[in-house]
């Protein structure tokens, strides 16, 4: 495969959990009347596909070092299509969330091998810099599935959005069967063996640069998978915005993640990876100061909510990619599990905290921004006293 066509295979098959998400946020409230249920448990349909999905990159970022990461992406795929088809017939809650978990664990396949893909043909600024592109592409996703979801909600009901699911992942299936090439040629037998993965995710958790970076990517993680699961709530109690306003108001805080991936491949360059990173982490720390400011004051309103969070995006994606590059980087030989734990850890944190705290925030705009503000200011602290502990996290000689 081309590399450039390789970038936006891996850009695709990134997008598929956002993509996946984003686009069922419309249908929340009508998922609600339908079951006769709470919104607190039909939130839920969030973080428990991102719970499961963290659970089966595990799988699958070491059944691809050992199978191979076409292998790996058909059988996700499958599972992921199980998991739409299952959702789209539920009959109730629980059933819908038995199938969002199945197309969590198959999306898993997704995140985990793309990453891996790219470490199999770059490394060191490359690597960054093929992330920030392939991010770029992810970025469409967002930007494109609440108002996709809006428009499947009007032609049908919220089981139309689940068929075009099932149609998106088709279409991955066969776009990998008839053109993916595999990248991973030598393949470890061992790479399934229980004292193999433990002595593996060992070396990356003792590396200093990956500790560290998977420890600062899960703690943004909270602030974007709680804005995602929140935002139908945040938008209707604070500003009675709902419907085709609430999509396009989505969409548009959405186009920051393009903004910061462009900027970002420029940055990398420019200043190299730590600097871009510790920049963009004490920015998102700013917004969030702003944003929790502005909602504990009673001054918040949807064009300056829509502003700070369309920067925030930009800045998180940026972090976030970094962070994802510098910590797989250094395990070549693993990238498969090396990129599987960074998207477990990441994942089962950010969900977990957000499972726990949807019934505190309970849509509550101060509640959530100050939450936000706690765990970016964490990370900017902690980034601006991390120092490089070797040469790899130097910037670029000129």
């Amino acid at each position: 495969m081309h590399p450039a066509l390789l970038t936006v295979f891996c850009g695709l098959l990134l997008s598929v959990s956002a993509f996946s998400n984003d686009i069922l946020l419309p249908s929340l409230f009508a998922i609600q009347r339908d079951f006769e249920t709470s919104i607190e448990r039909v939130q839920l349909v969030v973080p428990v596909f991102m719970l499961v999905s963290a659970g089966g990159q595990l799988v699958f970022g070491a059944g691809s070092d050992r199978f191979g990461r076409r292998a790996a992406i058909i059988a996700g795929l499958v599972c992921y299509l199980a998991g739409s088809i299952i959702s789209m017939l539920a009959g109730g809650i629980g059933m819908l969330l038995a199938g969002r978990g199945l197309q969590g664990f198959g999306s898993a396949c997704c995140q985990v091998v793309a990453r891996a893909i790219l470490r199999d043909t770059n490394q060191g600024a490359q690597l960054a810099r093929a992330m920030a592109l392939a991010t770029a592409i992810f970025s469409f996703g967002p930007i494109a599935a609440p108002l996709i979801g809006i428009g499947l909600l009007n032609l049908g009901d919220w089981r139309t959005v689940f068929g075009a699911l099932l149609t998106f992942g088709a279409v991955l299936l066969v776009a990998t069967i008839v053109l993916f090439k595999e990248t991973h040629l030598q393949r470890d037998p061992r790479a399934l063996e229980p004292a193999r993965l433990a002595g593996a995710f060992a070396s990356v958790v003792r590396h200093p640069q990956s500790r560290f970076f998977l420890m600062m990517a899960s703690l943004l993680y909270f602030g974007i998978i709680s804005y995602v699961a929140n935002s139908p709530r945040l938008f209707r109690s604070s500003f009675g915005i709902d419907g085709i306003s609430f999509g396009l108001l989505f969409a548009t805080t959405g186009l920051g993640i393009i903004v910061g991936q462009i900027a970002n491949h420029r940055l990398i360059t420019d200043f190299g990876v730590i600097a871009t990173t510790r920049g963009a982490a004490v920015a998102m720390c700013g917004i969030a100061a702003t944003l929790a400011l502005l909602s504990g004051t009673g001054l918040v309103a949807w064009w300056s909510f829509t502003a700070l969070i369309f920067f925030f995006n930009a800045l998180f994606l940026l972090v976030f990619s970094n962070a994802a590059s510098l910590v797989i980087d250094p395990h070549k030989k693993i990238a498969g599990l090396a990129a599987s734990l960074f998207g477990c850890v990441t994942q089962l944190s950010g969900s977990l905290l957000t499972f726990i705290a949807l019934p505190l925030m309970r849509g509550d705009m101060v509640i959530w921004s100050c939450g936000l503000l706690l765990v970016t200011g964490i990370v900017a602290v902690s980034m601006l006293r991390y120092a490089p502990f070797d040469a790899a996290d130097l910037p670029p000689t000129r």
